[in-house]
C-alpha cells in the first residue's frame, strides 16, 4: 500500500490503515549543527529545508509563514525579547502598520510551489501565524507582555480581537487557494517547570480568541496544533478545550510524557517527543529512545520526531543513524486493527460526507 506524504499523514490522524507512520522533521536544522554537517560530508547543494530532508531520506515537511506586518511598516522591533509598544497609545500608532491586505502575504509564486511539492507526493505543507500568547509578547516584549494581562487587560484583548478577524479573513483567502496538511499556532507558553501563565489567564485573554478562529480553520479541513516548547502538562487540557487537534514538539527535558497526554486527550495527535540531548551518544542511545517512545506510537496518534532543532553535538554519522532508526520504527506502525479516535475535525468531515 504505497501512499502520498499528504495521503498518509491524514489517515494516520483519522486512525485508519496506513503504510508507516509519517517520518518527518518539523523544524529546520541549525545553523551551527548543518555547519559542521557540511564539514563532514554533507553536500553544498543541500542549502534548503527541502534538500536536506530529501537528502537523509525523510518525508519533506515544508512550513509557510506571513508576517502581520505590512511590507512598509516603519515599524522595528528592536531586538530578541524587546517589543515596540508599552500601552493604548503605542498599540494606536502602530496599528496602521499591522494587518495587510490578506491577498498580498502569499506571493503568487509560493503558491505554485506549494502545488507542485503537493503534486510531488512527499510533501507535507503546514501553515503557521503567531498565537495569542506569542504574538502580544512580540508587540509588548517579554517583561512588559507578562505584566499587561494585569497593566493593560483591555488593551490585550483589544490587540488579539483586531489579530483575530484579520486571522479568519487571512485563513479565507489562503485555504481557498491551497489546502494545507495542518497548522500551527506558535505559542511558547510554557517553560520547563510548566505554561507562564495561569488557566484563569489563559481562559480570559487566550480563550476566547481561540474558539473564534479555530472554527475558521476545521470549516477548510485543516487541524490545528499548538507548537509549545518546555511541560505541556496542564496545558495540553486548555488547548484541547479551545479546538486544538494536536501539540509539539513535547521536550523531554521538561520532563513531559506524551503516554500521559494520550489518556487526557485521546483525540489529540502529538508530534515530536524524541530527546535530542541522547543522539551524541550513538546508536543504542536512540534505539532506547524510541523503544521508550514506541508503546505511545502503538496506541497511535503520535508522530515521532526530534523534540527540537538537532543540536550540533550531533555527527552527520549520528543523524544517518537516527533517520534509519526513524524509518524503521515508522514501518512498525501500521494502525491496522487500530481502534483509534480520529481527529475531530476528520471525523466530522466523515460524518458530513456520509
Amino acid at each position: 500500500m504505497s501512499m502520498t506524504a499528504s495521503e498518509r499523514f491524514r489517515r494516520y490522524l483519522s486512525g485508519q490503515s496506513v503504510d508507516r507512520m509519517p517520518v518527518i522533521e518539523w523544524a529546520p536544522w541549525w545553523h551551527l549543527t548543518l555547519g559542521r554537517w557540511y564539514g563532514e560530508g554533507l553536500p553544498p547543494e543541500c542549502n534548503s529545508v527541502d534538500a536536506v530532508q530529501g537528502y537523509f531520506g525523510l518525508d519533506r515537511c515544508l512550513q509557510t509563514g506571513v508576517s502581520y506586518f505590512t511590507p512598509a511598516s516603519p515599524t522595528v522591533i528592536p531586538g530578541s525579547g524587546i517589543g515596540c509598544m508599552e500601552d493604548q497609545a503605542d498599540w494606536e500608532r502602530i496599528l496602521p502598520t499591522l494587518f495587510p491586505d490578506v491577498r498580498t502575504v502569499i506571493p503568487e509564486a509560493h503558491f505554485d510551489y506549494l502545488r507542485a511539492t503537493h503534486e510531488r507526493g512527499d510533501t507535507l505543507n503546514f501553515f503557521t501565524v503567531e498565537g495569542f500568547f506569542w504574538y502580544p509578547r512580540v508587540l509588548f516584549g517579554i517583561e512588559n507582555h507578562l505584566y499587561s494581562f494585569y497593566d493593560y487587560p483591555e488593551l490585550y484583548k483589544q490587540m488579539c480581537e483586531a489579530y483575530s478577524d484579520w486571522l479568519i479573513e487571512l485563513f479565507d483567502y489562503v485555504f481557498s487557494r491551497f489546502h494545507f496538511d495542518f497548522m500551527s499556532f506558535a505559542e511558547d507558553m510554557s517553560y520547563n517547570s510548566g505554561p507562564m501563565i495561569s488557566q484563569a489567564c489563559f481562559d480570559e485573554f487566550l480563550a476566547p480568541f481561540y474558539k473564534k478562529v479555530i472554527p475558521v480553520i476545521h470549516k477548510h479541513g485543516i487541524p490545528v496544533f499548538i507548537d509549545s516548547d518546555g511541560d505541556i502538562t496542564m496545558a495540553v487540557d486548555w488547548y484541547a478545550k479551545v479546538g486544538a487537534d494536536g501539540m509539539f514538539p513535547l521536550e523531554r527535558q521538561a520532563g513531559v510524557d506524551v503516554s500521559t497526554y494520550l489518556d487526557k486527550q485521546p483525540h489529540m495527535a502529538f508530534l515530536g517527543h524524541f530527546d535530542k540531548m541522547c543522539m551524541k551518544h550513538g546508536k543504542d542511545a536512540m534505539r532506547a529512545e524510541f523503544e521508550r517512545i514506541l508503546p505511545s506510537m502503538q496506541r497511535g496518534k503520535v508522530i515521532a520526531s526530534v523534540d527540537h532543532q538537532t543540536p550540533p553535538d550531533v555527527s552527520i554519522d549520528h543523524y544517518r543513524d537516527y533517520a534509519t532508526l526513524l524509518h524503521e520504527y515508522a514501518a512498525r506502525i501500521t494502525h491496522e486493527g487500530g481502534d483509534i479516535s480520529p481527529c475531530p475535525v476528520f471525523a466530522e468531515q466523515e460524518r458530513s460526507e456520509s
